[in-house]
């Protein structure tokens, strides 16, 4: 099967994982870096989901699940022990249109969540349709170190540049050419050699513009 890609905006989109241990957890953080609203349902949570409870970042129904479960769900996580449940709680996401990644069985799943890069607002995904979780593993290694952290403050640095160009320069064509010769640039390289100053000062040669 080819899956097609997609970047969701969760932001405030109310989410369900039903399950409480380890795995529910790492299906959690994603979601919440993504400000999703998130209601875990399950009888007991491991350690770091009781602390998002109690730090207020999700919420928490100490219960089994139930399909009334669903109501209102844009997005649920199926994490149980229970292969059965979780086959179950695929099945009824599908019928209702909610979108389902079921941890096992895979199959069961709307969606697959892909192997991830993320450098602040850089986001890389990585996908072999669930064939081999370890390839995706190797390959996310290498694109790590090929785009390392300095891609962050570059990023946001460049968003900020964009902005500024967008009240400066009324002409479309002339912003997109100044944004991409400071991409095709070695601004990038001075940001990775710690060299901010130098960095700012080569963007200003290309568009005579400052980064803020």
């Amino acid at each position: 099967m080819n899956h097609y890609p997609v970047f969701l905006d969760l932001n405030g989109q109310a989410c369900i994982i039903v399950g409480g241990g380890r795995v529910a957890e790492r299906k959690a953080r994603p979601l919440l870096d993504a400000g999703a609203a998130i209601t875990v349902v399950s009888p007991a949570l491991v350690a770091g989901l009781l602390k998002l409870v109690a730090s207020g970042a999700i919420r928490h129904h100490a219960k089994s699940f139930e399909e009334s479960d669903l109501d209102g769900a844009f997005l649920v996580i199926a994490a149980t022990d229970a292969v059965e449940i979780n086959r179950n709680i695929g099945r009824l996401c599908r019928q209702r249109g909610i979108l389902v990644n079921v941890a096992a069985p895979p199959e069961e799943s709307s969606f697959i969540v892909p192997s991830t890069v993320r450098r602040g607002s850089l986001s890389i995904a990585i996908s072999t349709g669930g064939i081999s979780p370890a390839l995706s593993k190797k390959i996310r290694l290498s694109l790590e170190e090929t785009f390392g952290p300095e891609y962050e403050p570059l990023l946001e640095k460049i968003g900020a540049l964009r902005k500024r160009l967008m009240s400066e320069i009324d002409d479309e064509t002339t912003r997109r050419k100044m944004i991409t010769a400071v991409v095709e640039s070695d601004v990038i390289d001075l940001y990775r050699a710690g060299k901010v100053e130098e960095a700012e000062r080569r963007v200003r040669e290309i568009t005579g513009s400052a980064l803020p």
